[in-house]
């Protein structure tokens, strides 16, 4: 009996990707997964709206445009190796590394075409989001082309870890190892990643030289906007990692989505009321920002293995962490714009070990393999995996990032120039120039050094239309022609006088009982016994003129004889 097309599809199926751990996805679960990637993507938007609000105005559009950058040539090397690094299935694979699926393109004969495309776009919006982590450490003096090459391949330090954690050939998956969302993949990677790279650039120009407090934020309403979609972003990020919602699944998306929310919470008091009591009542925008999302990165890791008071708790600590770090990397000299290594690296690594504590067996999913944390009588053992995870994860992300940097820097300087920083990357990487904010001084300031600076003179000013300014020049310039002819006119033409001419205002004034010069009102008989002087213009522009009054002057009349005149007082 023939096969049908179903059948041969099935039986297609190769011996060593058969459908497990994360390809055990089913339809609702594959619908539910790309709902929440596309949710997530939102939350690169977030990213870039809080980096952008934490660093100076004249450098907002390229931190945009890096987690642009980061989007689309961080997405294309995992679809290039880093899916196949990560997750990748073959005879070479080992607890090292994934080998397999390179290039991912999943024919319809592939009995896992659909889990496998669903599971890479998913994975995909993890990946991207590391690298816009550290993009935000070195943000304000990063070289630009540096950059797009870091966002390529800095897809290494990512995937190669992620799948010690999550992959089926990983070594710290095999020990049991346990991370749901992401606390040690994407966030202690991440975290590391940024720090390495702010030690390695340096501070900004005249980042300490009036102490380590931090500097003004450029742009505090697109931070919290950012903040606020992150949020949006984060319930995809931790209910999506349930992988479905079939069975028992989508209790335990609920759970984390709930416990998620939580974890907020409690980071979102605890960083109030620290701002407050560090202000002696003022109220820190960076603080409590950076508390909320540190809680966030906290619970991340176990998001649906905790109950809401200790999702509060673990929330709270890793607000505490970060609230209480941020200033202390900052006496050690290492500049972070947006507290990247704070936020996600110390407390990612406190996700980690929470799960430790506090982690509760899932029944009946096999999320942590039948074991519980130490507060829950789960004994050490966990906590002990959870502590060699953190530590494998930081070490690798500062090694390699410091090597991928070093190599980088060989091709392309990694540091912006000093002349190109004080101006600012929007204008010199992107030809984007501010008004307003300083830009025109510092060309000022430069242009006696002799520096190149003649391609970003001649950028116009956001927010302006060079075509009509041109317009209102040529319109200022017919105006003042016009106003010396009328002067010539005057001169050679004595009869024509001026309103302020005595004898004209002396014919009006008798019906009025004061007059009005400029903003003021003057009784007509006092104004009589004084000798006014002050200057005129016409309203069509040129330069003002004297004028003398011995009595009263009506100045609609004034007007009448003269329709650009105009007291300036």
């Amino acid at each position: 009996m023939d096969l049908t097309t179903t059948d041969k599809i099935l039986a297609n199926t190769t011996a060593n990707e058969t459908i497990s751990g994360f390809f055990d996805v089913g339809e609702s679960d594959g619908a539910f997964l790309m709902i929440c990637a596309f949710l997530f993507v939102t939350r690169q938007t977030g990213l870039a709206l809080l980096q952008s609000g934490f660093v100076d105005q004249k450098n907002e559009v390229d931190v945009m445009i890096r987690n642009i950058v980061d989007k689309f040539l961080g997405g294309f090397s995992y679809w290039l190796f880093g899916f196949a690094f990560m997750l990748g299935k073959s005879k070479l694979q080992n607890p090292f590394i994934g080998l397999g699926r390179f290039a991912v393109d999943v024919s319809v004969q592939d009995s896992l075409m659909g889990q496998v495309l669903v599971v890479f776009l998913f994975e995909l919006t993890f990946s991207t989001i590391v690298t816009s982590i550290v993009g935000g450490a070195i943000a304000e003096r990063c070289n630009f082309k540096a950059y797009c090459l870091f966002s390529f391949l800095n897809t290494i330090v990512y995937c190669i870890p992620a799948g010690w954690v999550w992959g089926e050939h990983g070594f710290l998956n095999k020990l049991g190892v346990v991370d749901i969302a992401g606390s040690g993949p994407v966030h202690v990677i991440g975290g590391s990643s940024a720090f390495a790279s702010a030690v390695m650039l340096g501070p900004r120009l005249g980042r300490y030289a009036h102490g380590t407090d931090p500097l003004p934020m450029g742009n505090p309403v697109n931070a919290c906007m950012g903040l606020f979609v992150l949020w949006w972003g984060w319930l995809a990020f931790n209910s999506g990692s349930t992988y479905g919602v079939s069975g028992f699944k989508w209790i335990y998306a609920a759970r984390a989505a709930v416990m998620t929310m939580m974890g907020s919470f409690g980071g979102g008091s605890f960083s109030i009321a620290y701002s407050m009591i560090r202000n002696k009542g003022g109220m820190d925008i960076v603080d409590l920002i950076n508390g909320i999302l540190a809680s966030l990165v906290s619970v991340t890791a176990g998001c649906f293995l905790y109950h809401a008071w200790e999702a509060i708790l673990i929330g709270a600590i890793g607000s505490a962490l970060c609230c209480l770090s941020m200033p202390l990397f900052d006496k050690m000299g290492v500049d972070d714009p947006v507290g990247a290594s704070a936020v996600h690296g110390v407390a990612g690594v406190w996700g980690v070990l929470a799960v430790g504590f506090f982690a509760d067996n899932p029944i009946p999913l096999g999320t942590t393999n039948g074991r519980s944390g130490l507060f829950r009588g789960g004994g050490w053992y966990l906590i002990g995996v959870q502590s060699l995870s953190a530590l494998c994860l930081m070490c690798w992300a500062i090694c390699v990032t410091f090597a991928l940097l070093w190599i980088i820097n060989k091709i392309v300087p990694i540091r912006m120039d000093p002349n190109e920083e004080l101006l600012g990357a929007d204008l010199m990487e992107h030809r984007i120039r501010h008004s307003q904010i300083g830009i025109s001084r510092a060309l000022s300031a430069l242009a006696p050094l002799k520096v190149d600076l003649d391609d970003v003179q001649k950028a116009p000013p956001i927010g302006r239309n060079p075509g009509h300014e041109q317009c209102i020049d040529e319109i200022r310039a017919a105006s003042q022609k016009l106003y010396e002819w009328r002067s010539f006119m005057e001169k050679v033409s004595p009869q024509k006088k001026l309103a302020t001419d005595v004898a004209a205002t002396e014919n009006i004034a008798g019906n009025r009982d004061s007059f009005k010069l400029g903003n003021k009102k003057r009784n007509k008989n006092n104004t009589q016994a004084l000798g006014l002087s002050g200057r005129y213009k016409n309203t069509i522009g040129g330069p003002t003129q004297p004028y003398t009054i011995a009595g009263p002057i009506d100045e609609n009349q004034a007007q009448k004889n003269d329709p650009n005149f105009a007291w300036i007082d």
